[in-house]
């Protein structure tokens, strides 16, 4: 079975205490029998667990730092997805991020193994109302919608990737405790 991955999303949604991460792959199946799996239940649960199992792996690979603070990602969930094709599947997670967060400036930064991008993909923060994203550091082309509380990084295929983003924000008029 050959799986290839040929786009992806990721989607930061940032809230009081907590960053909600969702990445989404979509992948072609060229020999068509992952579908296979996604009809029978217990392949399906037993994949699923498999995938969730290394992307924790990976994510466990970063080093994410948030206002200072490491900070782990945990993987939630991975859910195999169809696309309303045989040959085309969606891999979601769902992944949380605990962090402090601090009055004014909050700065997010990851660290990772320096690589190229095998596909294009985009990805999404979202702050809350009253929110912002002040600032990115990231190889793709951002984007800023919704008064700046809105940022769409777009990376396409072979972009070079230098192994650290970060992404300064404020979350607006939430309590601090």
């Amino acid at each position: 079975m050959t799986i290839v991955p040929v786009y992806g999303q990721g989607f930061f949604h940032l809230s009081h205490n907590t960053i909600y991460y969702t990445i989404v792959f979509d992948y072609y199946d060229k020999g068509g029998d992952y579908v296979q799996i996604l009809r029978d239940p217990r392949s399906r649960r037993k994949e699923e667990k498999e995938i969730k199992k290394n992307m924790q792996r990976l994510m466990d690979e970063e080093r994410i730092v948030i206002n200072g603070r490491d900070v782990r990602a945990v993987v939630d969930s991975a859910v195999l997805e169809p696309r309303g094709n045989r040959r085309l599947h969606s891999v979601v997670f769902h992944v949380r991020m605990d962090y402090m967060p601090i009055e004014g400036v909050n700065v997010y930064e990851n660290f990772y193994e320096a690589d190229t991008a095998e596909y294009d993909y985009t990805v999404y923060w979202i702050a809350p109302p009253g929110g912002e994203i002040l600032a990115i550091e990231s190889e793709g082309r951002v984007y800023y919608q919704a008064n700046k509380r809105i940022a769409i990084i777009r990376v396409p295929k072979g972009t070079r990737l230098s192994g650290y983003e970060a992404v300064s924000f404020r979350l607006g008029s939430l309590s601090y405790h």
